[in-house]
Parts: C-alpha cells; structure tokens; sequence
C-alpha cells in the first residue's frame, strides 16, 4: 500500500514537471541558419523595393551625396576654366600690348629717317631743267597759211567739168595764188607738169612713209631730189591744168595707198598739240 500511493505520487510529479527543450547538438549549424535566413529577407526586401519602386531614406541619402559630389566636381572645373581663360586673356592683352608699342616705335623710326632724308634733300643743291631748243623737234605745219577750207571732199564726185562720176583722190582747199608749204620734213620725189588735168605740180617723199601732192599750182621752188623742211614754202596755189579757178588740190598716199587727206591733216594738228604741250616751258 505504501509502494503504491508512493509509485502514484512518484508518477504525477512527473506529469507536471516542465519539458526542458532540448540544447541543439550543433551551434554553428543553427548560426549558420540563422545568416541564411537574414540574406533571405534581405533580398525579399530588395526584391520588393524594385518591384514597388520604393526609395527609402538610405536611398535618397547616397543619391543626394552622389549629386553633390558631380556639382561640386562641375563647379570646380567650372573654376578651372574661367581661371584659365583669365590667365590667356592677361596673356592676349599683354601681347597686344606689346605690338602696339612695337607699332608706336617703328612708327617714329619711319618719321625720324623721313625727316633726316628730307634735311639731307633739303641740304643738296637744285638745278633748273635743261631746256632743249624747239628746232631739234620735227614741225608740223599746214600745207596753206590761211585756215584750211575745204571746197570740195575726198571721194566719188561729179567733175566740175566732165560732169561724169569720177573718184577725187585728194581734197580742194580754198585758195588765192598764195604760198603752199611742206606739211613735214622730207624729199622731193617729182615736180613738173600733170598732162592728166593736175597742171604744175610737187610731190614730196616724209620718212619713207608718207607722199604728199600738190597739184594746180602757178609756181615751183623745188625740183626731185632736193630736202625741204616742214614750213618750207614749195610753190604758190594757181588755176593750171583742168581747174575752174586758182584753188590747191591737195592729196596725200600712205605706204602707196590713197588715204583721205582731211584725217591726216587732223592727225597731224593733233601731234603738233601734243608735241607744244609737252614741251612747252
């Protein structure tokens, strides 16, 4: 009886007694457990915050540092440049700077020699120009000493007196019985009677170029092969040959060819104008 109250006591005692739980045979197995587990929910919390596209605190803080560091590099390299630029632009202004001294310089060099070659100019003696005398220039004259009229022109015409279409290769000038004149310097190449209407007549030879004639004259001063000068006086103007009155026909060949000789003659006063302008003291 005893046994058995104390075997039944014995037996509830150890229904109320509490379960220890049992230590882990391994604790670095149950630590290992453990880190795996954080990773795990770390990367469950990553995965949510990309999926939800949450920004938190931590996030926001690198970003904010991320930006203030660019700005701060930009603004330092901002700094650099306008320093460099302030230090080529001191450079530039001194450059200019000299260049305009060196200008300035050669300047009064150029004005300092100027004014030295003129005193040296002003200090030497001067001379009047050597004058050449006139007669060493070839005159020009025209063939008659009264102005120069012409009666009848260079071309086809009616003859006065056959009244037939006829080529005049001359010109008529209004004359008297006056003196005729070589136009310029040359050599008497023909003088005597025209037996085809011209009458008395000269013709006269300049520079191996020019012929000129004078045809119905009433008096010759030169035979072939004499020199005259220009203003010599060659004949005197008449009415011999075919002519209706006393006039001097006047024509003129260039290189053996007619030319009209109203343009020479204006040729000719042009080079004389030209020659007294020249040489005119």
């Amino acid at each position: 009886m005893i046994l058995f109250f104390s075997y039944l006591s014995f037996a509830q005692f150890n229904t109320i007694t509490p379960t220890v739980p049992k230590k882990s045979e391994n604790p670095k197995a149950s630590e290992k457990s453990n880190i795996e587990e954080s990773l795990k929910q770390k990367k469950d919390k990553k995965f949510w915050k990309q999926v939800l596209n949450i920004t938190t605190k931590s996030d926001l803080k690198n970003e904010t540092e991320g930006s203030t560091k660019w700005l701060t590099s930009q603004i330092d390299s901002l700094k650099t440049l306008i320093k460099e630029y302030s230090s080529v632009k001191k450079v530039r202004k001194n450059e200019f700077e000299k260049l305009k001294d060196s200008l300035l310089l050669l300047t009064q060099r150029k004005l300092e020699e100027k004014k030295q070659s003129s005193t040296k100019l002003n200090s030497l003696a001067t001379y009047d120009f050597v004058k050449e005398p006139t007669a060493s220039f070839s005159k020009i004259v025209m063939p008659l000493k009264n102005k120069i009229t012409v009666t009848s022109s260079y071309g086809t015409r009616t003859h006065p007196i056959f009244r037939t279409k006829k080529m005049h290769n001359g010109i008529d000038l209004k004359a008297g019985y006056e003196n005729v004149y070589s136009v310029m310097d040359g050599v008497i190449t023909s003088a005597g009677w025209d037996s085809k209407g011209g009458g008395n007549f000269i013709k006269v030879k300049h520079f191996d170029r020019f012929e000129t004639s004078y045809l119905h004259l009433s008096e010759i001063y030169y035979r072939a092969g004499e020199q005259v000068k220009a203003g010599f006086i060659i004949g005197k103007s008449g009415n011999t040959g075919n002519s209706t009155g006393p006039h001097l026909h006047f024509s003129v060949k260039e290189f053996g060819q007619s030319i009209n000789p109203s343009h020479f003659l204006n040729d000719l006063i042009k080079v004389n104008n030209l020659i007294a302008n020249h040489y005119e003291y």
